[in-house]
């Protein structure tokens, strides 16, 4: 699932592949799994009991992988889960229902965005265990309507996919999807020429939305499952 987080230069520029008949449906069956296992996790979104305390901005070390080089950013919801591990989170990504992928749909837009929510415990495993990237805590403070306008905004388009606009490497890419999202109760976001995951930490910093004071944690820090002064996560 992370190779889909973004959508690398050289995937954009590639050949398409040739396709038979087995190796069309072995994808749609596998892409109509990865879609179930979304869903499952979604529907807790859009339970009425999921609720929030703050919010992080979680910055992820590029990787050695082609698809790791732009790093990543996504989500935490402080607080929603029932410890903290159980938190949930919240990256971008398209809808790559096709075997043979369009690129200029990829790049242009004309798949649907996909919110992809996953826990806390999960973003560990995979980036900081797994595959050995440090991950910085940014804190972003809000109140409780702010809150309120991004949990709703999320749960629309997890229930109408359209509505945030079809998935585009150049205008719509899961940066400035993720900003767009935060805008709902951020009003002076505007994230349309930020592009590559390290330009939202510095977008955000420009308009004192985050410090520069931030928490890294990488495989050594044995404390990477506690939340910080919850305190700080409130306007």
């Amino acid at each position: 699932m992370k190779k889909l987080i973004f959508i690398p230069l050289l995937i954009l520029f590639s050949c398409s592949k040739s396709k038979s008949k087995h190796e069309v449906d072995k994808f749609n069956q596998e892409h109509e799994a990865f879609l179930d296992k979304i869903k499952v996790l979604s529907n807790d979104i859009l339970n009425e009991n999921f609720n929030f305390k703050g919010i992080e901005i979680i910055y992820v070390q590029s990787g050695q992988a082609y698809y790791q080089w732009l790093g990543h950013v996504f989500l935490r919801f402080v607080g929603s889960g029932q410890s903290p591990s159980e938190d949930y989170g919240v990256s971008f990504i398209a809808n790559f229902n096709e075997f043979n992928l369009d690129n200029y749909k990829a790049y242009y837009g004309g798949y649907t965005v996909l919110p992809i929510i996953d826990k806390w415990k999960n973003y560990i495993n995979d980036y900081l265990i797994k595959e050995q990237r440090y991950m910085d805590r940014h804190i972003i403070p809000t109140n409780k309507e702010q809150r309120h306008k991004i949990k709703m905004t999320l749960r629309d388009w997890i229930v109408n996919p359209s509505l945030p606009g079809t998935y585009s490497f150049r205008r719509n890419s899961c940066t400035a999807l993720l900003l767009k999202l935060l805008q709902a109760g951020l009003k002076q976001i505007n994230g349309e020429k930020v592009v590559f995951p390290i330009e939202v930490i510095t977008y955000l910093k420009s308009l004192n939305l985050i410090s520069y004071s931030y928490k890294r944690i990488n495989t050594n820090d044995k404390i990477f499952n506690m939340r910080l002064d919850i305190s700080k996560y409130n306007l």
